[in-house]
C-alpha cells in the first residue's frame, strides 16, 4: 500500500513539474513560432 501511494505521488508530482516546463518554456503562440526573417503571419 505504500508503494502504491508512493508511486501516486510522484506521478503527481512529475506530471505538474511537465505542466508547468511546457506552459513556461516549450509552448509559443503561433505569430511568435511561425515569424521568420522572410515571412510574418
Amino acid at each position: 500500500m505504500k508503494a502504491i501511494l508512493t508511486g501516486i505521488l510522484a506521478a503527481i508530482a512529475i506530471a505538474a513539474i511537465a505542466a508547468l516546463v511546457l506552459d513556461t518554456q516549450v509552448q509559443r503562440t503561433a505569430e511568435q513560432r511561425f515569424v521568420t526573417e522572410g515571412v510574418r503571419l
